[in-house]
């Protein structure tokens, strides 16, 4: 399923990929954060960065990567 929306980001003119990179990097905060405080990694922050950087790689064809 990450990889149909992915998909579906790719190709969508609306997002940008600095946009994509930057929300990114966020959640990868986000998950460091609750990681360095012994909480659970919240499952969407980690669902969505999936997604993300799947979305930047499809657009990049490195598709080596998937």
């Amino acid at each position: 399923m990450p990889r149909r929306i992915a998909t579906q980001l790719a190709s969508d003119d609306a997002v940008g990929s600095e946009e994509l990179e930057a929300a990114i990097i966020y959640l990868s905060e986000k998950i460091k954060d609750a990681a360095h405080s012994n909480e659970p990694v919240p499952f969407l922050a980690y669902r969505n960065r999936l997604i993300f950087e799947t979305t930047l790689a499809l657009r990049r064809h490195e598709y080596f990567l998937l």
